[in-house]
C-alpha cells in the first residue's frame, strides 16, 4: 500500500466507522421505538375499545331497560320484547349482542342462530377457558371486560376478542357484546409498518449522506494531492531547468579549459617536439621516437578539440544553432557508420540561448541513439520556423524500438527523459513515434521566446 493510498485510508476511515456505528444505532433504536410504539399504539387502540364497548353495552341496556322495569307487562311479553330488540342491534360487520341466562342456555344470538335454546354453560375453547360461564360470573359481580378466543363470522376464524358482560338479576340474564381484536392488531402493525419505511429511508439518507462525505472527501483529497502534484511538478520543472544550466555552465568552463588551457600546453609542446626535430642530425634514431611523438600529440589534440566541441560547440555561440547543428550531423557522419543529412533554417534571435542548447543536445542525445540501438543507414534533422514556432524533426531508418517507446525509454537510460524534461522547461512539446516503414522519430516544438 503506497502513500497516497494509506493516506486517503485514514481520512476515509472515520467517516465509515462513524456512518456504520450511526446506522447501528439507528437499527437498534429503530427495534427499540417499533415495539414501544406497537405497545403504545395497542394500549390506546385497546383503551379505546374498551370504552367504546361501554358504549354499546349502556346503549343495548337503556333499550331493553323500559321493558325489563315495566309494571304493566308479564315477565314473558317483557323478555320477548326485549329480545327482539337486542336481536336486531348490531354494529359493524360482525359485532352483536348476546344473552345467556344464569344456567348457561342461550336466549339470543343474531349471528350464531344455532346458540340459541342450548345450554353453552360448560363450553371452553382451546386456551381451557370456560368462556360463558365465566362471562355469567362477571356480569352477576358487577359486569367488565373479557378476553378470549371466539369465530368471527366473517371469516369463519377464531381470533382475539374482547368482551363486555353485565348481568339483569330480576331476570337472571347476562348482557354481553365483543369486539374482534385483529383489527387492532392489524393496525399496529401497519403503524410498525410506517416506522420501519420511515427507518429504511433514514437509513438510505445516511448511507446517501456518507456517499457523499466519502466522495466529497475524496475529491478534496484528490484536489490537494493533485494541487501539491503541480507544485511538486513546478518545482521540479524549476530544479531541472537549474541543474541544466548548471550543466552547461560547466560545461562551458570545462570546454573553455580543454581549449586555452590544455589544448595550448598541448600544441605549445607539439612546437617544442618539432623544433627539436629540426636540430636533430639527419639520419639520427631520434627522429623517429620524436616523430611518433608528434602525431601522438596531433591525436590528443584533435581529441581535446572534439571533447571541448562535445561539451559545448563553440559555434553554437559563434555562428548560431542551424552551423552547431549542421556541424554535429557533419561529424557524427564521419565518426559513424551512418550518414546524417541537416536541412536546418536560422533562428537568429527568435529562442533564448539556453532554448538553443536544449535543441542542440536534444540532436545530440538523438544521434547518439541512433548509434547505440538503431543500426540505421541514414538521419535525418530539418529545423523549421514558422510564424509563432520552431521545429525540429529528427528521424531515422533503423529499425526503431522493438516493443515502442516505452523499451526505448527504458534500454537508454535517462536520455529521452533528459530531452522531455529539457524541452518542458521551455514549454515545448516532444514527440517520440515510431517511423513507417521503418525507423524511429523525435519531434519538437518550441514556441517563439524572442522578436527579430
Amino acid at each position: 500500500m503506497n502513500y497516497k493510498t494509506k493516506l486517503i485510508f485514514i481520512a476515509l476511515l472515520p467517516i465509515i466507522l462513524i456512518s456504520m456505528a450511526t446506522i447501528f444505532v439507528v437499527n437498534f433504536q429503530s427495534i427499540r421505538l417499533a415495539t414501544a410504539q406497537g405497545e403504545i399504539v395497542q394500549k390506546m387502540y385497546l383503551d379505546l375499545k374498551r370504552k367504546e364497548l361501554k358504549n354499546y353495552i349502556q346503549l343495548a341496556s337503556g333499550a331493553i331497560t323500559p321493558m325489563y322495569n315495566s309494571n304493566l307487562k308479564t315477565k314473558r311479553q317483557a323478555q320477548r320484547e326485549a329480545t327482539e330488540i337486542l336481536r336486531k342491534m348490531s354494529y359493524g360487520e360482525d359485532n352483536y349482542f348476546f344473552v345467556y341466562d344464569n344456567k348457561g342456555e342461550n336466549i339470543v344470538n343474531p349471528r350464531l342462530t344455532y346458540f340459541v335454546g342450548n345450554n353453552w354453560y360448560g363450553l371452553k375453547n382451546d386456551e381451557g377457558k370456560h368462556i360463558v360461564r365465566d362471562m355469567i360470573k362477571i356480569g352477576q359481580e358487577g359486569g367488565g371486560f373479557y378476553e378470549h378466543t371466539w369465530l368471527k363470522p366473517s371469516s369463519g376464524n377464531y381470533v382475539d376478542k374482547l368482551a363486555f358482560s353485565t348481568y339483569f338479576p330480576k331476570w337472571n340474564w347476562m348482557l354481553g357484546t365483543g369486539i374482534y381484536l385483529d383489527e387492532v392488531s392489524e393496525r399496529v402493525l401497519s403503524v410498525q409498518a410506517e416506522l420501519q419505511n420511515s427507518i429504511r429511508q433514514t437509513r438510505f439518507v445516511l448511507l446517501l449522506l456518507t456517499v457523499g462525505a466519502i466522495g466529497v472527501t475524496t475529491l478534496i483529497l484528490a484536489s490537494l494531492q493533485f494541487s501539491e502534484q503541480r507544485l511538486a511538478d513546478a518545482r521540479l520543472k524549476k530544479l531541472t531547468a537549474r541543474i541544466v544550466d548548471i550543466q552547461e555552465d560547466e560545461r562551458k568552463r570545462v570546454s573553455r579549459e580543454l581549449h586555452d588551457s590544455i589544448s595550448q600546453l598541448l600544441v605549445s609542446a607539439k612546437y617544442g617536439i618539432e623544433n627539436a626535430l629540426g636540430y636533430s642530425r639527419k639520419g639520427s634514431k631520434i627522429i623517429q621516437p620524436i616523430e611518433n611523438s608528434i602525431t601522438a600529440l596531433d591525436e590528443a589534440i584533435s581529441e581535446v578539440r572534439r571533447i571541448s566541441m562535445d561539451l559545448r560547440p563553440s559555434v553554437l555561440d559563434d555562428i548560431g544553432l542551424a552551423a552547431a547543428i549542421t556541424g554535429l550531423g557533419a561529424d557524427f557522419t564521419a565518426h559513424s557508420n551512418f550518414i546524417v543529412t541537416v536541412d536546418a533554417e536560422h533562428v537568429h534571435d527568435l529562442l533564448s540561448d539556453e532554448a538553443k542548447t536544449g535543441l542542440y543536445r536534444c540532436v545530440q542525445e538523438s544521434l547518439t541513439n541512433v548509434v547505440k540501438h538503431s543500426n540505421a543507414n541514414n538521419v535525418s534533422i530539418i529545423l523549421k520556423k514558422t510564424k509563432s514556432t520552431i521545429n525540429l524533426d529528427i528521424k531515422d531508418d533503423g529499425h526503431g524500438a522493438p516493443l515502442g517507446v516505452r523499451f526505448l525509454q527504458e534500454t537508454t537510460g535517462l536520455g529521452l527523459r533528459n530531452m522531455q524534461e529539457r524541452i518542458d522547461s521551455f514549454g515545448g512539446k516532444i514527440q517520440f513515434m515510431d517511423v513507417k516503414p521503418s525507423g524511429f522519430g523525435v519531434r519538437i516544438t518550441l514556441p517563439i521566446s524572442k522578436d527579430t
